[in-house]
């Protein structure tokens, strides 16, 4: 997908794959919003009244962004089509994705070491899994 070279976190949603890009335009809205970067964690704390709001505001950003960076004129989504993107059922791996596109975002490209990273959680889950089964 484009999305990898452009910098961005893939995610699959409804079985559709988008990136998520934390551009430096998207760092400039979170800290307008949010007041700061660092409040990243406050925004997906249970205890935050607008977790919900604001996880959908944060990934229409993010997703449009990364639409833009392919292609300067890409229709973008509105917030309401993100929204049904989003259900309890993905809501964590959704914010997790959030998370390592800051990650990608702000430390460069570590494709590699993430890749790894991935691929051993794939496996713990996958064990996880297979022992919860017998």
């Amino acid at each position: 997908m484009g999305a990898l070279k452009s910098g961005a976190f893939p995610v699959e949603l409804n079985g559709k794959e988008y990136g998520l890009l934390f551009s430096l335009n998207a760092l400039d809205e979170v800290q307008e919003k949010f007041g700061g970067y660092d409040k990243l964690s406050e925004v997906f704390n249970k205890d935050n009244p607008n977790l919900f709001k604001d996880t959908r505001w944060l990934l229409t950003l993010l997703i449009n962004e990364a639409l833009l960076a392919e292609d300067e004129n890409a229709q973008l989504l509105e917030e309401k089509r993100v929204g049904r993107l989003i259900h309890a059922g993905n809501l964590q791996e959704v914010q997790n994705a959030i998370f390592k596109s800051f990650y990608r975002g702000t430390a460069g490209d570590n494709s590699d070491t993430e890749n790894e990273n991935d691929r051993e959680e794939t496996t713990e889950e996958g064990n996880r899994t297979a022992v919860q089964e017998n």
